[in-house]
């Protein structure tokens, strides 16, 4: 019965363990997003810094592009700074829910290993038995 309890907890945990996977993964493909979205950003500030040089007749809306550019960076940064404790958060609770997992394996290892060391001696005694059997049915 109490193996049985374990096993079940440990799969259930598992299915904890998995949950709290997917839900850190999820929260760092949305972070992972953010930053690509930022790197683009800062891209294409280059890009068009490197048109202007080149072409300096154009100049005249890149001081617009320049305030949305600015503006589309600080909406990727205040993102990214309400995600990161998300996935502090996601990595936290995968952690305790691994820990959880492995102290039901630990405590399923624990009863096994006690398990085999009574059988061994259940064992045993049965074979110190028969020897002293076989001892006294020689000497009578």
């Amino acid at each position: 019965m109490a193996r049985d309890t374990l096993e079940t907890l440990i799969r259930l945990a598992g299915s904890d363990v998995d949950e709290a996977r997917r839900g850190l993964q999820q929260v760092l493909a949305e972070e992972d997003k953010i930053r690509a979205d930022i790197a683009d950003l800062e891209a294409s500030i280059a890009a068009e810094s490197e048109l202007i040089q080149r072409q300096p007749e154009l100049s005249g809306n890149f001081g617009i592009f320049l305030v949305r550019a600015k503006q589309r960076r600080e909406a990727l940064d205040a993102a990214l700074a309400e995600v990161l404790p998300r996935v502090e958060a996601a990595r936290d609770r995968l952690a305790e829910a691994f820990a959880n997992q492995k102290k039901y394996e630990i405590a399923k290892q624990n009863r096994d290993a006690a398990a085999a060391e009574d059988e061994k001696r259940r064992e045993g005694i049965v074979l110190d038995e028969m020897g002293l059997n076989a001892h006294r049915r020689r000497n009578d």
